[in-house]
């Protein structure tokens, strides 16, 4: 991939970057070859720029959060990065608390209850940025980023807009932002005023429900639920629990899970995952979709 002189001046001069940009440094699995180049946003602003200049020029690239819920190829990608985990301010006004599209959703849980502001406490735990789990409509127990968005501002083919939560089209592990070329630039969450203890102690909840997840490096889940099914039971009730490919293992706390064991490939994931789909499918008659987001060529 060659980057013109000229494509590196005005806007993106002045911005961080980084040569030889390794997946495996910067995914929560630990997996993937590398990029030549990556960019590294300070604000909203400048993720718009990068995004908007990179789209002009017709060059490659990708929008990588926290590096969860993606599988990157060993070749890597051959294209620019543009990490968005600088772009992370966070502030709250009265109800309403506005977060950059790389801050994570940790920092968005703080300056809630900082604020005293009840029903964000699903966050806690969930190991992505504002803009990935905007774009996956990300949630646990049963609460997904739907009920708490209140508007949600990207580039959509190039042009900054603003959206209502209704012009997101939220739906299961589904987003508008999936089904275009976006860049998520920030959005604000509206909450509501509430007692400390009271959200503390659902925080705490939500802790203790979250204690069972297997821990080690893995993309989070990997499958979407089916058939009105949770997917870990599907994949449990299969026998794939503890089934293995290179250095890539089911978990056997939730067989949802796909671990690392600290020398996979991106290649022993895609067999593993094409494993299990296969046999829930002939146990169960199902088919398994993933959840998670590829990056590179499979």
């Amino acid at each position: 991939m060659d980057i013109s002189p000229e494509f590196m001046r005005g806007d993106l001069s002045d911005l961080p970057r980084r040569k030889g940009f390794s997946f495996r440094r910067h995914t929560t699995v630990c997996v993937g070859g590398g990029a030549p180049l990556a960019f590294f946003p300070r604000s909203a602003p400048e993720l718009a720029a990068a995004a908007c200049r990179l789209r002009e020029a017709g060059v490659p690239h990708c929008i990588l959060g926290n590096g969860s819920n993606v599988l990157v190829s060993d070749a890597g990608f051959d294209g620019v990065v543009v990490a968005t985990g600088r772009a992370k301010a966070v502030s709250v006004r009265g109800d309403i608390v506005t977060a950059e599209g790389g801050a994570m959703l940790s920092a968005v849980l703080a300056v809630a209850v900082q604020a005293r502001l009840d029903g964000a406490a699903f966050l806690q735990g969930i190991p992505a940025t504002v803009g990935g789990a905007l774009f996956m409509n990300a949630g646990a127990g049963g609460q997904s980023m739907a009920e708490i968005v209140q508007s949600v501002t990207a580039l959509i083919d190039g042009r900054e807009q603003t959206l209502s939560v209704r012009e997101c089209a939220f739906g299961y592990k589904d987003s508008i932002f999936q089904k275009t070329d976006c860049c998520i630039l920030s959005a604000e969450f509206k909450l509501i005023s509430g007692d400390l203890h009271s959200i503390l102690s659902d925080i705490d909840r939500v802790k203790q429900r979250r204690s069972v997840l297997p821990r080690g490096r893995s993309m989070g889940c990997v499958f979407r639920n089916a058939g009105g099914h949770s997917a870990g039971a599907l994949i449990e009730r299969a026998g794939c629990k503890g089934m293995s490919c290179g250095g890539a293992f089911v978990s056997d706390r939730h067989a949802n899970f796909l671990i690392n064991r600290g020398d996979a490939l991106a290649a022993d994931f895609t067999e593993l995952i094409a494993s299990v789909r296969a046999r829930v499918l002939a146990q169960t008659g199902i088919r398994l979709e993933e959840e998670i987001r590829y990056i590179g060529v499979f």
